[in-house]
């Protein structure tokens, strides 16, 4: 995988320097007014060498079949089926295969997955991500070349019964 630091321009005109997987362009979608996007939860490269994850690390040689629960930060990049529902951040490896229903507060996915996704604040789907399922999060990012086949929900609120019968 490459990366390569990508300039953002805030509506102000502030310049940032993110740390992006690919220089390909991404979308954000929110159903609220623009803001920021949280930073990514991912470890830091120093001279292009990854540096030690601070949380929980599955190997791409791990194979977990049942629930996965914690609030610390979570990096899969083996196999994973089953249910996997968190408090803190997601990260779902370029070598991971993950079957599973998923919940975080940020869901960050390179690799497959199958079945729904969702998130408390965002999910995102970098270039090499291939989602079959549900995503359900206030905000998605999906970056070009990404694969997603399923429904997204936003968050938009469902109609009461008091304004379906106003419509009629």
């Amino acid at each position: 995988m490459t990366t390569a630091n990508c300039e953002l321009r805030t509506a102000n005109c502030e310049l940032r320097t993110h740390f992006c997987y690919s220089s390909r362009p991404m979308a954000l979608f929110t159903k609220d007014a623009p803001a920021t996007a949280p930073p990514r939860p991912q470890p830091p490269r120093i001279d292009g060498q990854q540096a030690a994850f601070d949380g929980t690390f599955f190997g791409p040689k791990a194979s977990i079949e049942g629930t996965v629960t914690g609030s610390e930060p979570v990096m899969i990049e083996g196999h994973v089926k089953g249910t996997i529902n968190l408090t803190g951040e997601l990260r779902i490896g370029v070598q991971a295969r993950v079957e599973a229903k998923v919940h975080a507060r940020n869901v960050t996915i390179e690799g497959k997955v199958n079945g729904d996704v969702s998130a408390d604040e965002r999910v995102e789907l970098v270039a090499s991500a291939s989602v079959d399922g549900n995503i359900k999060a206030p905000k998605i990012i999906v970056a070009e070349g990404a694969r997603f086949r399923g429904n997204v929900d936003m968050g938009s609120a469902k109609p009461t019964t008091e304004s379906a019968a106003v419509k009629k």
